[in-house]
């Protein structure tokens, strides 16, 4: 009976593939949800958490991104080449370019 329980919880834990957050107002939005067809692009704004230059990849303390109904979080992203200024460091607020293709998400500018 203990195993059915378990199991139960984590298949309800793990169902669905989005998650949802509540915002102020009791509005629900989904986290990372972008539009399903055609490249979109939004501008957000962070405090840079990790550079990766091997990798070539930025993590990012974001507020919410309106363009790509993006809720506020921290994650990493690829950067396009020559997209990332040399004297960025962690902590720093930027503002950034956003794009997603239906399937990755890519920093296209970073100030």
């Amino acid at each position: 009976m203990k195993t059915f329980l378990w199991v139960s919880l984590f298949a309800v834990a793990g169902a669905g593939g989005a998650y949802a957050q509540q915002e102020p107002g009791g509005r629900y939005t989904t986290l990372a949800e972008a539009p399903a067809s055609g490249a979109t692009t939004g501008t957000g704004i962070g405090l840079i958490q990790r550079i990766d230059k091997e990798r070539n990849t930025d993590t990012i303390k974001h507020v919410p991104i309106q363009e790509l109904n993006m809720s506020a979080m921290t994650m990493s992203f690829p950067v396009k080449d020559g997209a990332l200024p040399a004297k960025l460091q962690p902590l720093q607020k930027v503002e950034f370019e956003l794009s997603f293709d239906g399937k990755d998400y890519l920093i296209t500018k970073i100030n």
